[in-house]
């Protein structure tokens, strides 16, 4: 008896801790390389032993090796979904900044990221790093445990499931991402559409301006400028978002119920 109540809380545990990793190891800011794996382990080790009594206790010992492995599929889909839904919102703000990044020109100039180890424009960068900021200023960090506790409170082990609602929500979520975008990068996206328009009728009134040269440097110079006036609105914008997450985390923990 005592050995298989021992097996129980392994095997409880172990479920908990990979709900825990797989929302851990979806997050932008601990999924990056420059995070060491033992580091994203032992957070998830701990996250999980702290969370551990509020899964309660409602399946029994699995002597069977492949339901055990299913249960195991199904607390890293969990905590994948969770996970995802805290990455579209890092993903809106590099979203926005490659808008910007297009229409100003800075695409072309690129450098390699080390957080993410993919090629990213200067712009996408300094969004990329004001999203990260207002995540811990505002303490979303705080809000995504909370998130996961209530996750094991109110969705029990092995009793997550894939269904049409589920699959709809986080499609439409996905496809929200550009209007997303869109909103955090309005006033600096708007500002250059107006210039692009200037220039372009620049262009029809004097043929021999060459507007292609002549405009990138005074793109470049708005989008410096603007990035900096619009700060008051682009910071409430992304935070806002980042407040949304509690809702966001119990409306896609019921869908899995």
């Amino acid at each position: 008896m005592t050995d298989i109540a021992i097996t129980l809380e392994i095997q409880k545990f172990m479920l908990v801790f990979f709900r825990v990793a797989a929302v851990i190891f979806m997050v932008p800011i601990f999924s990056s390389r420059m995070v060491s794996a033992i580091f994203k382990g032992g957070l998830s080790l701990m996250i999980a032993y702290l969370l551990f009594d509020l899964a309660p206790m409602n399946f029994t010992a699995q002597q069977d090796p492949f339901i055990l492995l299913m249960l195991c599929v199904k607390e890293i889909f969990v905590g994948a979904t969770i996970g995802f839904v805290v990455r579209l919102i890092f993903n809106s703000a590099s979203m926005s900044a490659e808008i910007i990044s297009i229409q100003s020109g800075l695409s072309f100039a690129r450098f390699m990221d080390p957080t993410t180890q993919a090629q990213v424009s200067v712009i996408e960068q300094i969004k990329n790093l004001i999203a990260i900021m207002i995540f811990f200023v505002i303490d979303a960090h705080h809000m995504l445990i909370q998130g996961i506790a209530y996750s094991l409170t109110a969705l029990p082990i092995g009793s997550a499931s894939l269904n049409a609602p589920l699959a709809g929500y986080l499609i439409k979520a996905t496809g929200n991402l550009f209007a997303a975008a869109f909103r955090i990068g309005a006033p600096i996206i708007v500002t250059l559409f107006l210039v692009e328009l200037s220039f372009g009728i620049m262009s029809r009134m004097i043929p021999q301006a060459n507007v292609f040269v002549d405009a990138l440097p005074v793109k470049i110079l708005i989008t410096v400028l603007m990035l900096g006036l619009s700060l008051g609105y682009i910071v409430p914008s992304i935070a806002a978002l980042f407040k949304g997450l509690e809702t966001d985390f119990a409306r896609v923990i019921r869908m899995m119920g």
